[in-house]
């Protein structure tokens, strides 16, 4: 039988664990993060265990809590933007060269239709 993930407490017990157990809340975004990952199809698992990877050490370089969580909110939009790019299938991409077309004018006088 599988193991039953791990409750999240409500806010306020969040909030009160960060005030006055802050190693009790760091091991349960570890434990809440490794269940996740535990819980992932195989296939999808190493790709999952590299982001974890990048945003931690995101938030062990960081200075404060507040630049953490700006430098990984980026590193989210950044990701964002590229999938839109990637989905979005009327903009050529940068490398792709847009269709070309030879223009014929029109002569100056028209042909009457009879």
């Amino acid at each position: 039988m599988t193991e039953q993930p791990s409750r999240l407490p409500s806010f306020d017990e969040l909030k009160i664990m960060a005030l006055e157990q802050p190693q009790a809340l760091e091991d349960l975004r570890t434990q809440l993060i490794a269940e996740l990952i535990a819980s992932a199809p195989e296939c999808r698992r190493r790709r999952l265990e590299g982001l974890a990877f990048v945003i931690e050490a995101e938030r062990r370089k960081a200075h404060n809590p507040m630049q953490a969580c700006i430098k990984i909110s980026r590193m989210m939009l950044d990701s964002l933007v590229e999938l839109n790019a990637s989905l979005d299938l009327r903009r050529p991409s940068p490398t792709e060269q847009p269709p070309t077309a030879t223009v014929i004018p029109f002569g100056k006088h028209r042909r009457s239709l009879q």
